[in-house]
């Protein structure tokens, strides 16, 4: 499809006791798992991470934050700017049961709107969302003004969101936004990636 996908591997990882994008789930590392379900979808892929050396043995396309160290909006802001189609596909490297078959929906439902974001369990999910490139000036200035928080971005946008009952016809919603984040939730990965991958 005409789009990017823009993996977020930058995250610092507080709770893991190593890179969480290297997580180990089913042989291959989350990040692998991410870039090979991308690259079957994406006209490109593209990660973002401040530790580009980490990440040279991959094939695909490297930047790193333009406002560094300011988190998932500088990432996200980063893929935009970088993008070269003008509907970018963003996922946090620690989110490897993402569906394929939910980002071609969720691209096809992007129409005139700038972003298109998940809801589970009343929260949005803006690190496994679809942006327009014309989101750009939003994320810019929000940065160059501190404004930090990915939900008070979405109020500025126009914003579709999809809620769970949208969601559930592409398997457990718990399953494919989980979040591999700590030591309990890779063991637990192990145990979706037997049914999933």
């Amino acid at each position: 499809m005409n789009a990017s996908g823009v993996v977020l591997a930058g995250g610092r990882s507080t709770r893991m006791k190593f890179n969480k994008a290297f997580a180990e789930i089913g042989g291959k590392s989350s990040l692998q798992i991410i870039l090979d379900k991308f690259n079957t979808v994406f006209s490109e892929t593209i990660i973002i991470s401040n530790n580009p050396e980490l990440y040279t043995e991959m094939n695909d396309k490297i930047y790193t934050d333009v406002f560094p160290s300011l988190g998932p909006v500088a990432g996200i802001h980063s893929g935009l700017h970088n993008a070269s189609c003008d509907t970018v596909f963003v996922l946090a490297c620690d989110m490897p049961f993402i569906d394929t078959r939910l980002i071609s929906f969720m691209v096809d439902q992007l129409g005139e709107y700038q972003a298109v974001v998940p809801q589970l369990g009343g929260r949005l999910q803006p690190l496994a969302a679809l942006y327009s490139r014309s989101c750009l000036p939003v994320f810019e200035r929000c940065l160059q003004e501190d404004k930090l928080k990915l939900v008070r971005i979405f109020e500025e946008l126009d914003t579709l969101i999809l809620p769970e009952t949208e969601l559930t016809g592409f398997g457990k919603v718990e399953e494919i936004f989980f979040n591999v984040n700590d030591a309990a939730a890779l063991q637990k990965a192990q145990e979706i990636a037997g049914r999933l991958l």
